[in-house]
């Protein structure tokens, strides 16, 4: 299979592209900007790697599978070190293409095997929900339609993302902040609890 139909292939199964609508090209795939689903929490572990916590799917089946099973709510996905180097970039600044030079770099890999690996890649994590894609306005053949694809519960435009990076961002800080003055109300050991019989202010 050509490298074009491999990456059509593939981000037509993260809804980059609809069935009925030409193929993309090579340049317009390599041209796409992989951009992370704000609505996911992830972090850096004590590794350096990156744990996205992926919650679980809210549709029959899922919720079939926590009650028969007790499945969790949610759970981390740790990715190597290549993957978190991969969901770094995928901030929507950096196209395929940037993405794809990167890893040869980086790991002195040849381009074709880069851009095979990478295409499937990205497309499993498209499945997972766990990133969208920008794709240039000259590849979309209705003129009203969004830039944004694969991240339908967020939106389909840029302003959309935005938005959402934007409730993260502050959502993120308010659970810092609450987080923070719990700590601060909690007494440091057994002894700060315990009241002073010495002192009359403390004595019921």
């Amino acid at each position: 299979m050509k490298l074009p139909s491999t990456i059509n292939s593939a981000l037509e199964r993260t809804g980059l592209k609809q069935k009925s609508q030409l193929p993309l090209t090579r340049e317009q795939a390599f041209e796409a900007r992989p951009v992370r689903n704000p609505a996911l929490k992830w972090r850096v572990n004590d590794e350096d790697f990156v744990e996205v916590i992926v919650p679980r799917r809210k549709d029959l089946f899922g919720r079939a599978m926590g009650f028969l099973f007790f499945v969790p709510e949610s759970r981390p996905i740790t990715l190597d070190e290549v993957g978190t180097r991969v969901w770094n970039l995928c901030d929507g600044e950096h196209t395929v293409q940037d993405i794809v030079k990167a890893l040869s770099s980086d790991y002195k890999l040849q381009r074709r095997e880069v851009e095979v690996s990478l295409t499937e890649y990205l497309r499993t994590l498209g499945k997972k929900g766990m990133i969208g894609f920008l794709v240039p306005k000259e590849a979309l053949e209705d003129e009203e339609a969004g830039e944004l694809v694969g991240l339908e519960e967020i939106g389909n435009t840029r302003e959309d993302l935005e938005r959402a990076r934007r409730e993260a961002e502050e959502e993120a800080a308010a659970a810092e902040a609450s987080e923070a003055e719990a700590e601060a109300e909690e007494p440091e050991s057994l002894e700060d609890a315990a009241p002073d019989e010495d002192d009359p202010k403390q004595v019921g």
